[in-house]
């Protein structure tokens, strides 16, 4: 059962995102929550708009910026006819601020109830890459890194991590910035956030979403996305392989493991804020952990 204040959570985006809507002349019968993790998403019934509201992602970044990078990147690819999910045009997407919350509004798509070919995923993330690399809008250089060590040290004055985890996790942030200051890569703007969750197998076809994480790095970083979960997990390795196979790319195996790692890192970091509302999320940032200690060798 959800808990009072989870419910006030979820009332309070959900009806902040009602009333902008409201404002914007929009007219729907009622909002369906579509998914609730680092931002919520509804459906504003039966009309073909989406609702996203920074919640959690909210609770650590703050203004509009990233909302508004997203929304102006998603409308350069779609006119671009890159494969993703466009913001709305019959009302004004955004970003919006209302009561202390930031969101945007954007096309519904109509998805089947099937995973998306993996081949295709890697394809179709080709494709957007093809088309960002005339995007003329400032992008920041390297973003995860820096935002990853800024929540790193937040994170340990609050004693989210144990000493000798926290000690191993700066390691790793030392360790990665000292690599990728020593990298001389090609970069270009990418998705930033490219891993399965936020690619939808529709009516339409494989569409990619969630582009707020976009920022100006290497390809790899893009890669490591969707398939750093199966190096630490263990799991859809042979999805993770299909994805990379139909992106096409011959990538240097320690420069992809340097990106793996660093994806893993920033997964940590994000798994223990999104575990503050979503408890499984601790689950998954204890394995991510597990894995970052067999790696610099040491233990909880």
């Amino acid at each position: 059962m959800t808990s009072p204040p989870e419910k006030s959570r979820l009332e309070n985006a959900i009806n902040t995102a009602c009333a902008v809507a409201k404002q914007q002349g929009l007219n729907f019968a009622e909002a369906m929550v579509l998914q609730d993790r680092s931002n919520l998403v509804i459906h504003l019934q039966p009309v073909p708009v989406v609702a996203r509201i920074a919640t959690t992602t909210g609770t650590v970044r703050f203004g509009n910026a990233w909302f508004a990078k997203e929304v102006a990147v998603a409308s350069y690819l779609a006119a671009a006819g890159a494969p993703v999910v466009s913001p709305t045009n019959l009302i004004q997407p955004g970003p919006h601020q209302h009561n202390g919350l930031v969101l945007s509004f954007w096309e519904f798509v109509e998805e089947i109830d099937e995973l998306p070919d993996a081949t295709i995923v890697g394809q179709t993330l080709r494709d957007c890459h093809e088309a960002l690399v005339d995007f003329a809008g400032e992008l920041t250089v390297l973003d995860p890194l820096n935002e990853s060590e800024s929540l790193l040290s937040t994170l340990i004055s609050q004693a989210a991590f144990s000493l000798s985890d926290a000690q191993m996790l700066q390691a790793v942030n030392h360790h990665l910035k000292s690599r990728f200051q020593q990298l001389q890569l090609p970069m270009q703007p990418l998705h930033g956030d490219s891993n399965f969750s936020n690619v939808l197998n529709t009516t339409r076809g494989v569409l990619w979403t969630d582009w707020e994480d976009t920022f100006i790095g290497h390809i790899a970083w893009d890669i490591a996305c969707f398939i750093a979960s199966s190096y630490v997990f263990g799991t859809d390795i042979e999805r993770a392989t299909a994805a990379l196979n139909g992106y096409d790319l011959v990538i240097d195996q320690e420069i992809l493991d340097l990106f793996i790692e660093a994806r893993t890192f920033q997964g940590v970091m994000w798994n223990f804020i999104i575990g503050q509302q979503h408890p499984e999320s601790l689950e998954r940032l204890e394995v991510r952990l597990s894995w970052l200690r067999d790696r610099y060798h040491t233990v909880s």
